[in-house]
């Protein structure tokens, strides 16, 4: 149903190649009837690695390459980088689509980076290169996760220096645990798969608080061994699983008693996760607009999307995005806050590019209050902050003709510069039908007297309007 409503919409986009079904959740498509693509905005998309970009862009994915800026802060492995678990990535490609399918004219800058180090210094010449807008869907799983930590602090004075910063709130709702360990430590069960690679981080607040996590594998005879133990970083080196049976240890080495956040990159804690405070770093910086995940079709925050409260006790996500998107025929269902991030930020560059031709103010902190303003609110306010996202905020308009008679052919059409959902027709506080698009014929029975006829026509990104008519029949 909403496919063959999308299909006809993307009649009227910008040339490109696959769009997003997120750019028509979020109304896009109205600011490119206005003639707004966010070309005024430049936009950095800051990953890890862009892994098959010549092949998107020869699919009609990306805009040619020189039309696309490149800086790459990995001095190993160039623009084509590596994940967080050593292998070859191309995340940062598949983020970069889905900005350019949301604001299809904005300018794209592709920045890179290797490890801690390399992310402070791709933020520096991110700010010092004057870009407005950063779409950021990485989290780094060593602590702490109350704003303090350095990534933390990266993106605050990013954001003090005029930068929209729009990081994922992370994947970790069903691969965070909390608690507070003991000096003899507190085992969290884990149950990997042979062939999977885990890898793990920790993250507590405290002065003189200490803590190790452990990943251990049960030996023949009965014993646990250690495999790996987080380091200074606060983080494991990957691990790869060739089968048995594993666990993890946290323990306290020095310190008070104090809350343990536990993140895993890959493998699930089943019962023992805590969806709560599972937001990782830079998620939890203060200057970032976190985004959560929720489907293109639904209103449901996913499972595994990342919620608050921070380890300082602020709420995260600030609004949530449009995932399981197809943004590349080779690549259907782009999922997870990564691609709900992408999704914010491209709508960020219309929105400011919108500000910028009304003479409105488009700092940063004049954006980032328009975004959260116009977000459509859900339920769940915890793991959805002020909703999700969406460019167009003006409802429908809408006809209704009544001929006369006692059985008379209703006819409403709804017209709207973005992409219709559903019209629905209802006589007497009763559903008659509901269709999908713009348009709907019904017949009705008028009774005696006075019948209220009702419609409701909204669009994809959830503005809705009401129209009411009451007919007398004599």
């Amino acid at each position: 149903m909403a496919g063959a409503v999308l299909l006809a919409a993307a009649s009227s986009a910008p040339a490109l190649g696959v769009v997003s079904q997120g750019v028509f959740r979020m109304g896009a498509d109205a600011s490119w009837a206005r003639g707004i693509t966010g070309a005024a905005t430049p936009v950095a998309v800051l990953d890890q690695g862009f892994g098959g970009l010549a092949e998107s862009i020869a699919a009609g994915e990306l805009p040619p390459l020189s039309s696309m800026e490149t800086r790459s802060f990995d001095p190993v492995h160039g623009l084509e980088g590596r994940d967080n678990l050593g292998g070859r990535t191309q995340h940062g490609t598949r983020m970069a689509e889905i900005v350019h399918d949301v604001a299809p004219g904005a300018r794209l800058v592709l920045v890179n980076y290797d490890d801690i180090g390399g992310f402070v210094r791709a933020v520096e010449w991110i700010v010092a290169s004057g870009i407005p807008v950063v779409s950021h869907s990485n989290s780094i799983l060593g602590g702490p996760f109350d704003g303090s930590g350095v990534l933390a602090q990266a993106v605050n004075g990013a954001a003090a220096r005029g930068v929209l910063w729009v990081n994922s709130s992370g994947n970790f709702g069903e691969r965070h645990w909390r608690g507070v360990p003991g000096p003899a430590g507190t085992e969290i069960p884990i149950s990997p798969r042979p062939g999977e690679t885990m890898a793990f981080g920790l993250g507590w607040s405290g002065a003189g608080v200490e803590a190790v996590l452990l990943v251990q594998r049960l030996r023949g005879d009965g014993s646990w061994a250690e495999v790996a133990r987080s380091d200074r970083s606060r983080r494991t080196p990957p691990v790869a699983v060739d089968g048995g049976a594993w666990r993890l240890v946290v323990m306290r080495t020095a310190g008070a008693e104090v809350p343990v956040d536990v993140f895993s990159r890959t493998v699930g804690f089943g019962a023992a996760a805590t969806a709560d405070g599972s937001v990782a770093t830079p998620g939890d910086a203060l200057g970032s607009l976190s985004v959560g995940a929720v489907s293109w079709r639904g209103t449901a925050p996913e499972r595994y999307s990342s919620r608050g409260p921070t380890q300082d006790g602020r709420p995260k996500p600030d609004l949530v995005g449009p995932t399981y998107v197809t943004s590349n025929r080779l690549f259907p269902g782009t999922a997870g806050t990564s691609a709900s991030t992408a999704h914010v930020a491209g709508a960020a560059a219309l929105i400011r590019d919108e500000r910028i031709a009304t003479g409105a103010r488009s700092d940063v902190w004049a954006l980032r209050a328009e975004i959260l303003r116009r977000a459509k609110r859900l339920d769940d306010r915890a793991a959805t902050g002020a909703g999700m996202a969406r460019v167009d905020v003006v409802r429908p308009r809408v006809r209704l003709v009544v001929p006369s008679g006692r059985r008379p052919v209703v006819r409403v059409r709804a017209t709207d510069a973005g992409t219709m959902a559903a019209v629905e027709l209802r006589l007497n506080g009763r559903v008659m039908r509901t269709r999908p698009g713009p348009t709907l014929a019904q017949r009705i029975w008028l009774r005696d007297g006075r019948n209220r006829i009702e419609v409701r026509a909204r669009d994809l990104a959830g503005n809705e309007a009401v129209v009411r008519r009451t007919v007398t029949r004599r």
